[in-house]
C-alpha cells in the first residue's frame, strides 16, 4: 500500500530529508574540523608568562619567561592561574561561536515533520492497524507480539524516567568533580573542575629553584594530571548510573563514553 500525505509525495520528502541530514552531517563535519584548529592564548606577568589552550579546553602549552622566576611562589601561582583561564576562555569562546554557528545553520533548514503531516501519519496508521486486527482472530499471534511491544515500550517509558530525573542530579554531581594533579615531587598542585577547567594553582616555593623551562613542563604535566583525574571520576561516575538506571546490562566502554559525552558541555567533551 502506498501512503500519500498532503502537499507532496513521500519521495519528495524522503529526498528533502536525505538533503537535510547530508547538510547536518557536513555542518557537524566543519565544526569537529573548526574545533580542532581552535587555539585560546593567556598571558600573565605582564606577558611574561604565557598560556595555550586548545578548542577542548585543554593547556597545550606554558610558557615561562626567566624573568618571571623573580615573583615568589604565591604571586606566580597566581599568574599562571589567570594566564591558563584566559586561554581556556578565549579557546571556549572560539568554540561557542562555531557551535552557535552550526546550531542556526541547522535551525534554518525547512522542517518537513511539522506536526500535521506526523498526526496525519499517525491517524492513517492507526486505521491500517484496525483493518489489519479485523482480519485475526481475539488473541493471534499479532496480538501477543503488539503485547510484548507494549510491555518493552513501558519498560523503555519508565527507563527514560529514571534517565531523566538523574541527568539533573547527576549534573549536580558532577560539577562538584574536583581533579587533582601534582608534579615536581609534589612541589606543584592543580586542581581543575569537572570540564578541565583550572580552578587553582599552587607552585611551592621549593619549585622555584627549578629552571623555568622545568617549571613550565611540570606545570604542564600537573595541569594534564587534574584534568585526567576528573575525567576518570566523571567516567566512573556516569558508569555507575548505567549500572544503577539499568541494572543486570552490561555496559561497554562505548557506552560510557557516550553517555559521557552527553553529560558534559560541547566545549569540554573528550574525543
Amino acid at each position: 500500500m502506498s501512503l500519500s500525505f498532503p502537499g507532496g509525495s513521500d519521495l519528495e520528502l524522503l529526498e528533502q530529508m536525505i538533503r537535510q541530514a547530508e547538510d547536518v552531517m557536513r555542518g557537524l563535519a566543519d565544526v569537529q574540523a573548526g574545533i580542532r584548529q581552535v587555539t585560546g592564548e593567556g598571558e600573565g606577568a605582564d606577558g611574561l608568562v604565557r598560556v595555550r589552550a586548545d578548542g577542548r579546553g585543554e593547556v597545550t602549552s606554558v610558557t615561562l619567561d626567566p624573568r618571571v622566576m623573580r615573583l615568589d611562589a604565591t604571586a606566580l601561582s597566581a599568574e599562571v592561574t589567570k594566564a591558563i583561564r584566559a586561554a581556556q576562555d578565549a579557546a571556549k569562546e572560539r568554540t561557542d561561536e562555531l557551535v552557535a554557528a552550526a546550531q542556526s545553520r541547522v535551525s534554518g533548514l525547512a522542517a518537513p515533520l511539522d506536526e500535521t503531516f506526523v498526526r496525519y501519519r499517525f491517524d492513517q496508521l492507526a486505521q491500517e492497524l484496525d483493518a489489519g486486527a479485523d482480519a485475526f482472530g481475539p488473541r493471534s499471534a499479532n496480538q501477543h507480539s503488539a503485547d510484548r511491544h507494549s510491555g518493552d515500550l513501558d519498560q523503555d517509558a519508565e527507563r527514560a524516567a529514571r534517565i531523566e530525573a538523574w541527568l539533573e542530579d547527576g549534573q549536580r554531581e558532577i560539577e562538584a568533580v574536583t581533579g587533582h594533579g601534582r608534579a615536581a615531587d609534589g612541589r606543584i598542585k592543580v586542581v581543575t573542575t569537572a570540564y578541565g577547567q583550572v580552578r587553582e594553582v599552587v607552585i611551592e616555593p621549593r619549585a622555584m629553584r627549578l629552571p623555568s623551562r622545568t617549571l613550565a613542563e611540570e606545570l604542564l604535566l600537573a595541569l594534564r594530571r587534574a584534568q585526567q583525574d576528573a575525567e576518570r571520576q566523571t567516567r566512573r561516575m556516569v558508569g555507575d548510573a548505567l549500572r544503577e538506571l539499568a541494572p543486570g546490562e552490561s555496559f561497554g566502554p562505548d557506552a560510557v563514553d557516550e553517555w559521557f559525552g552527553g553529560v558534559l558541555k560541547p566545549f569540554e567533551r573528550p574525543d
